[in-house]
């Protein structure tokens, strides 16, 4: 499914990765262990299209997809929730888990996609009318996630994915 071969990328003139090899098969579940500093969000950004690939190769799905644009990896089913507080915070719960549907066209099949997320995440459907800054960090993440469910994709990527919440969610 995704396919990493010999990747070499950093920021500015600092080269942060060289030769990252890494294969994803369907269905597998993969976690990138190291410390703070050493490069994991780099190859997420990397592979999500928001970093340039300077080196090396990255296949999704049997297609090369490096140095796309994110808008069309997103579109090809390869998603990624970012580490941190990124939710827009003047706009309800609702309103940015919608945003995770932004490339898709089927709207009963998003209806769906948001009752399941709401079934993962009750919080989440308790404060759906509620402007995002007002959720405490373990809400917003349970946001972030469940927007990255919402495009539906073939494989999702969460950076620092229990980053604020509480045991019993993780």
């Amino acid at each position: 499914m995704l396919k990493v071969s010999g990747l070499t990328t950093g920021y500015g003139k600092i080269q942060i990765l060289q030769g990252v090899d890494l294969n994803v098969s369907e269905g597998q579940i993969v976690a990138l262990l190291g410390g703070n500093g050493t490069g994991k969000t780099t190859l997420l950004k990397a592979l999500s299209g928001l970093l340039p690939v300077w080196d090396g190769a990255i296949e999704f799905d049997g297609q090369p997809i490096q140095n796309l644009p994110p808008h069309t990896i997103v579109r090809a089913g390869l998603t990624q929730v970012t580490q941190g507080k990124d939710a827009y915070p003047a706009m309800t719960v609702e309103e940015n888990l919608m945003l995770g549907a932004y490339t898709r066209n089927n709207k009963p099949a998003i209806a769906n996609d948001l009752e399941r997320v709401y079934t993962f995440f009750p919080r989440l459907l308790e404060r759906r009318t509620q402007l995002s800054a007002t959720l405490s960090g373990g809400e917003v993440q349970m946001l972030v996630i469940g927007r990255g469910l919402m495009a539906s994709p073939k494989l999702l990527m969460l950076d620092e994915p229990s980053s604020a919440l509480a045991p019993k969610i993780v």
